[in-house]
């Protein structure tokens, strides 16, 4: 009963909250992302870095092979961080195995899962050369969202320039 009155329970060094497995020895940030054993590691992206064209293209491959139908069009961004953001939105939430799907094609395209987040909105993090990915499933506008930012001096430059004029929630 208190397992069920607080989302969490414990099974022999396995932790479940919200609907995600953390095993012992998981790190565990501060923000609620549990990072991936071994996720720091591995190799580099063959072909070297992908560009902004290419990682769109990407979400939506993996998104089709995950058999995942793509939401309404999303405004591009424009100016300084063109090259440093793109996404794609389903056109509602996806269930465990579609998701499970998405998630396997990205990595069969050279994603490495890095970190995934639990309650109240599941999220998995992945990296692809100096892109960031994370996706989530549901919350407040009920829809499956990719949003891959590129990591860099130039983006980061970007994106800390285009908060501070337009805020953190853009």
């Amino acid at each position: 009963m208190w397992a069920a009155a607080v989302g969490v329970a414990v099974v022999v060094g396995t932790l479940v909250v919200g609907g995600v497995v953390l095993a012992a020895g998981d790190e565990v940030t501060g923000d609620g992302w549990v990072r991936e054993p071994g996720a720091a590691k591995g190799p580099a992206r063959a072909g070297g870095d992908p560009s902004r064209g290419a990682v769109a293209a990407e979400l939506a491959a993996a998104a089709a092979a995950a058999g995942l139908t793509p939401g309404g069009a999303t405004l591009a961004e424009q100016g300084e961080l063109a090259d440093c953001i793109t996404d794609w939105s389903g056109d509602g939430p996806a269930d465990e195995s579609r998701l499970a799907a998405l998630e396997a094609a990205l990595v069969e395209r050279g994603w490495r899962v890095t970190a995934r987040h639990g309650e109240p909105v599941p999220a998995v993090a992945l990296t692809s050369g100096s892109w960031r990915l994370e996706f989530t499933n549901g919350g407040l506008v009920e829809t499956l969202s990719l949003v891959a930012k590129r990591s860099g001096r130039t983006c980061d430059e970007a994106f800390r320039r285009a908060e501070a004029t337009r805020g953190p929630r853009g």
